[in-house]
Order: structure tokens, then C-alpha cells, then sequence
């Protein structure tokens, strides 16, 4: 006959067992989370995958800017989050796969090549970011996620060039009109926001127009004359300034043209020559030149990203999504006996 004790040793290990949910000796605290942050990370991708076929197609450059920040931010939040390396392997090959997936008609080695790259400086710079935080003793968001975000954002802009080089060998040039439009628009509105003036999104005559305005607003000798003198000498001006500009253009510019137009058949005229004369040799020294300028650009939107990610993850924090624990670890050293 069992005593009262094993009774109730029994009873006590019984209701234990009964007390604890099947689902949390195999799922661990954060599953469904990490399975939000993992599908979070690649629908980033596949929209950024999007937004750089519309740019490719169109010039729509501020939908390729802001394809480019979800993918950073959740990127980071990744590499703070997920422990095992090889889950995260596995999430950035979906990456990769949604990062093509707006690209499938295109010839398999411009894939393979940009998913090849992409997946490099991707695993490269996780090993790095995961060494700051191992190696660190409290939580620095900033310098632990900033390698990752670094060589992410060098991963996108070699995935852009790569995808588009088949424009180029189809339609002999390396951009679109509207993409070239689009940037030199873009680009050019620094100088319109500091001169409003002049327009560089406007016609020859009316960039000259601008121009002279510019100079002969507020002086004194153009203030004192007359409203009809004015008039005479402003037109005047603006006549001599249009020619001097259509001049320095080159021949064939008309005074209707738009600026923007102008400069890609400078620029198309240009990179055509050379192509002849250098043949396969331009075609890699352009698209090298055109990395570095992407990724110059790219230190903006790192820089953009990564306190727009410590600042979502401190909003994480705060709502109790993500908790920030203290651990003790056991560590070994190599000393002398």
C-alpha cells in the first residue's frame, strides 16, 4: 500500500505536469515573435524588390528611398533579436529570393550575381555586428548594428547596378531618360531650396531668366530705373545669358529645351563615345563610378537608419515587446601557470 507521502509526491508531480502547457516546453519565449520579425524582414525586401524595378522602369527615386529603410530597420532589430546564426543565414537567403523576385525575367547570371553579392556583404557584415554584441558586456544598439547596416547598404546599391546593366546592353544607355529625369530633378532641388530663383526643373530661357533675376535683384543702378526700363533691361539680359548657356551646352540646344534633357543627351552623347573607344573596359569603369556615387549616397540612409531603428527599438522596449535582461556567462582565458 503506497503511503500518504508517495500520495502526495505523486499528486504534487501529477499536477505539475498538468500545469505547464505542451506548447511552452517546445516553443521557447519569443517564437511567434521572431516568426513576425523574420516575415517583417523579408516582406521589406520583397517591397524594396518592387520599388527598385518602378525605379528602374520609371524613375520613381523617392519610392527607392523609402524601399530602403524598412529593410535596414528590420535588418538591425535582427541581428539584436535572433541568436542562431543559422536561422538568420536562413532568413537572409529569403531575402536574397525576395529581393530578385521583381527580376524574374531577367537573364539568370544578373541574378545569381546580384543575389551572390548581396548575400556576401550580408553575411559579412552580420558576423561582424553579432562580434560587437558578444562582445560587449550592456546593449550598444548603435555600434553593434551600424557594421550590418554599413554592408547592407553596399549590398543594395551593387544589387541596383548589377540589375542595371541589362538596360544598358538593350537600350545603350545605362539609365532611363525618366530615371536620369528623376535624379537630376532630385539632385538639383538643394540648389532651388537655397536659391528659389532658379529652377533647374524649367527650360533654358527660364533658367537664364532665373539666373539674371537673381543678379540683378536689389541692386541699386536696376532699383532706380524706370518699370519700362527695367523691363528693356531684364529681357536684355536675359537674351545674352540664354545664348552664353545655350553655348556652353553645345550646339542645337533650343531655349524651350528642358535642362534635364539637355544634360542626358550631353551624358548619353558622352558615355556612347567612350563606350566605342573602351568597349567592355567603360562599361565596368561607369558602373564602378556609379557604385561610388550610390554609395555615397547609401551613408545617408545608414545614417538615417540606424537611429530610426534605436529609436523603434527603444519604443519596443517600452511597450514590454522586447525586454533587456542581464546575464552571467562563463568564460575561458589563456593565462600563464
Amino acid at each position: 500500500m503506497p503511503t500518504n507521502l508517495e500520495n502526495t509526491i505523486r499528486g504534487t508531480n501529477q499536477n505539475l505536469l498538468e500545469q505547464i502547457p505542451i506548447e511552452k516546453i517546445f516553443k521557447p519565449k519569443g517564437f511567434y515573435k521572431e516568426i513576425i520579425l523574420d516575415f517583417l524582414t523579408v516582406a521589406s525586401a520583397l517591397y524594396f524588390s518592387y520599388s527598385a524595378r518602378d525605379f528602374l522602369e520609371t524613375g520613381a527615386i523617392t519610392g527607392l528611398a523609402l524601399g530602403v529603410f524598412p529593410i535596414l530597420i528590420f535588418s538591425s532589430l535582427e541581428v539584436i533579436l535572433l541568436k542562431s546564426l543559422s536561422r538568420r543565414f536562413f532568413v537572409l537567403v529569403l531575402e536574397a529570393i525576395a529581393l530578385l523576385s521583381f527580376f524574374y525575367d531577367y537573364q539568370i547570371a544578373y541574378l545569381a550575381a546580384a543575389g551572390g553579392f548581396f548575400l556576401l556583404f550580408s553575411i559579412w557584415g552580420e558576423i561582424l555586428s553579432r562580434s560587437e554584441v558578444i562582445s560587449s558586456i550592456e546593449v550598444r544598439f548603435v555600434k553593434s548594428t551600424s557594421p550590418l547596416l554599413k554592408k547592407t547598404v553596399t549590398a543594395l546599391a551593387l544589387l541596383v547596378i548589377i540589375l542595371y546593366i541589362p538596360q544598358w546592353n538593350d537600350k545603350n544607355v545605362f539609365i532611363s531618360e525618366r530615371s536620369f529625369g528623376s535624379i537630376f530633378i532630385w539632385s538639383t532641388g538643394f540648389v532651388h531650396n537655397l536659391y528659389p530663383e532658379i529652377n533647374f526643373n524649367s527650360t533654358v530661357d527660364d533658367l537664364a531668366k532665373g539666373v539674371v533675376m537673381y543678379e540683378i535683384t536689389g541692386t541699386h543702378p536696376y532699383e532706380d530705373l524706370p518699370d519700362v526700363a527695367k523691363s528693356a533691361l531684364s529681357n536684355q539680359l536675359v537674351i545674352q545669358t540664354s545664348e552664353q548657356l545655350k553655348k556652353f551646352l553645345g550646339g542645337g540646344v533650343r531655349g524651350d529645351e528642358k535642362i534635364s534633357d539637355v544634360f542626358y543627351k550631353i551624358v548619353v552623347d558622352s558615355l556612347g563615345k567612350w563606350k566605342e573607344q573602351f568597349g567592355p573596359w567603360f562599361i565596368a569603369a561607369w558602373a564602378a563610378i556609379v557604385f561610388l556615387m550610390a554609395r555615397s549616397f547609401g551613408v545617408l540612409f545608414w545614417w538615417f537608419s540606424v537611429y530610426i531603428s534605436f529609436l523603434i527599438y527603444q519604443i519596443l522596449v517600452a511597450v514590454n515587446f522586447i525586454a533587456i535582461r542581464g546575464e552571467t556567462t562563463t568564460k575561458e582565458s589563456v593565462v600563464f601557470p
